[in-house]
């Protein structure tokens, strides 16, 4: 087996670095429903504006590439009952989204990591694939207004999809799995889960 170490690192790194701490003291979570709260005046920076949201899709896509690149798991030669360090990335993967949704900044609460697992599928997963399975998980996140209605619409259209499309099922799984694991963090702990955003309002931060 070789491991290009020179990949491995800095993709463990950016896989592994929690999105909590790149979230300065001003921006809070916030659920769907309470965006409508916050005050547009220009005084304040919108919403939207927290660099860790746009951050967090670059972040998912170059280390999950990386850590594929730097174990060659992508080589023709590759098969999968002849390789464990495929389940190593596999572990590792579920480590960082799990890294990604915790936070201490409110008790009940779990950062809802959308933008890097959404880095992550398009990563592992086809083009098409990736653009089906996204528009479904964005539909039913504004239909339902709940963060983890993303992850539960988007998980099932990249597994009706990528399976109608014959994609690998060592690309597929991980794909589903980075996807069903906020949500099966969200019912182990019993929490919801949030996104981040500054608090434009003015008022005095959401007690933990």
């Amino acid at each position: 087996m070789t491991i290009h170490s020179s990949l491995l690192a800095p993709g463990l790194l950016l896989l592994l670095y929690p999105a909590d701490w790149l979230l300065s003291a001003k921006v809070e979570l916030r659920s769907f429903e309470s965006f409508r709260n916050l005050d547009s005046s220009r005084r304040y920076r919108p919403w939207w504006w927290v660099p860790a949201l746009w951050l967090d899709p670059f972040r998912g896509w170059i280390a999950t590439v990386l850590l594929f690149r730097a174990l060659e798991l992508d080589s023709p030669r590759f098969v999968l009952t002849d390789h464990p360090e495929y389940w190593a990335v596999m572990g590792a993967l579920l480590v960082g989204v799990a890294l990604q949704a915790f936070t201490r900044r409110v008790s009940g609460v779990l950062f809802a990591p959308i933008g890097f697992t959404t880095g992550m599928i398009t990563a592992l997963l086809p083009v098409p694939v990736v653009a089906i399975a996204l528009v479904a998980a964005l539909t039913g996140l504004f239909a339902f207004r709940r963060f983890h209605a993303f992850f539960t619409i988007g998980l099932f259209a990249v597994a009706a999809v990528g399976l109608l499309l014959q994609v690998d099922l060592f690309r597929l799984g991980p794909a589903i799995a980075v996807l069903a694991l906020p949500l099966g963090l969200g019912c182990f702990t019993n929490s919801v889960l949030e996104i981040p955003a500054r608090d434009a309002s003015g008022g005095p931060p959401r007690a933990a």
